[in-house]
């Protein structure tokens, strides 16, 4: 059961991951187009591409879900799958739903035996059309619970409003600072995407908090509090910063692994509360990729101030929290650091 699980999580972490850049890539070409057709710019096939690329993610995710399942034989089926998911409505939950059918049903197929003067045929005749033919089958039947539960969260997402709004604000930001970038963080991504591709944007915009209050916070930390932090730490911090405005979370890892229970918190709650005030203020963006979102973005000064509110929340929380290393302490953080 363990391992069925694990091979299922690693499968959506496949499938999350290719799928990102069809993601960056369409929303930059939709917000680019956006603001470029304030200016008289004909701007329409740029955002057409943009809104096309997103019709394609039901299918992008099967495909990749199923590949992370079945390898390059799960592609077409996974596709296959995605686009009757896309059909019947069931959109990027079907999606990924698709994914997992086509990647177990391919498996099945390799698995039975075919005479010897047909076995060349088979990766690339018999297991392409039966598992096409099998996924897209399933999926018709299977894919309809799904297209409800995907037109019921739409709905919700919509009309998500007050405490609600505050409290997905605030668990989008936490999730994706608790592991910066790991599975926890991907399955909130995977939920923000799903509402991505349906035009709604505001979950998109509490992400930026869980994504940049980690590196943000704990560079900012490491420089008006150096004594809290050893010489490697310190040295890295210019670097964490930076690359944190930009959207990447992953070089607070090494200090989160360092001192956990003192600095994962700290990064969680500055996090929610970013997140929450940006459901609050009912904020969108069609961008990724950190503080390059700002001038794509309406009311850009009140989703800079919702970065900034949950970044120094994590600053005063990890001087709270975070003790002086005592000289053994600091030898054993420095070597995490270098090994990392």
């Amino acid at each position: 059961m363990k391992s069925t699980f694990l091979d299922l999580k690693r499968a959506l972490m496949t499938g999350v991951s290719y799928m990102l850049p069809f993601i960056v890539g369409a929303g930059m070409l939709i917000a680019l187009g956006t603001v470029l057709g304030q200016f008289g710019l004909s701007t329409g096939p740029m955002v057409n591409l943009g809104y096309g690329l997103f019709a394609f993610i039901p299918h992008i995710v099967g495909a990749y879900v199923a590949f992370g399942i079945a390898d390059r034989p799960g592609i077409a089926p996974g596709f296959a799958g995605g686009y009757i998911a896309a059909q019947i409505g069931a959109g990027f939950l079907g999606g990924i739903l698709a994914g997992f059918i086509a990647g177990y049903i391919v498996n099945l197929l390799k698995k039975i035996p075919v005479h010897e003067y047909i076995y060349a045929l088979k990766p690339m005749l018999i297991i392409p059309l039966l598992g096409i033919a099998f996924t897209a089958l399933l999926m018709t039947f299977v894919g309809q619970p799904i297209a409800w539960l995907q037109t019921t969260l739409d709905a919700w997402l919509v009309n998500v409003s007050g405490t609600n709004a505050v409290l997905l604000g605030a668990v989008i930001g936490a999730m994706m600072a608790f592991d910066m970038g790991g599975p926890l963080g991907k399955i909130a991504l995977t939920f923000v995407v799903g509402a991505y591709s349906q035009g709604i944007y505001g979950p998109n915009a509490a992400a930026f908090p869980g994504i940049m209050t980690a590196p943000v916070s704990v560079a900012i930390a490491a420089m008006i509090f150096p004594k809290k932090f050893n010489s490697v730490e310190k040295k890295n911090a210019p670097a964490t910063l930076v690359t944190g405005l930009f959207g990447i979370s992953e070089g607070a890892i090494p200090y989160a692994m360092a001192n956990p229970l003192r600095t994962i918190p700290a990064f969680m709650v500055g996090a929610a509360v970013g997140g929450g005030m940006m459901m609050a203020l009912d904020l969108e963006t069609k961008m990724f990729s950190g503080l390059v979102a700002l001038p794509f973005t309406d009311r850009w000064f009140l989703f800079a101030l919702s970065i900034l509110v949950g970044v120094l929340v994590s600053v005063g929380l990890l001087y709270i929290l975070k003790k002086e290393p005592t000289p053994e302490e600091e030898d054993e953080i420095s070597d995490i650091l270098d090994i990392m």
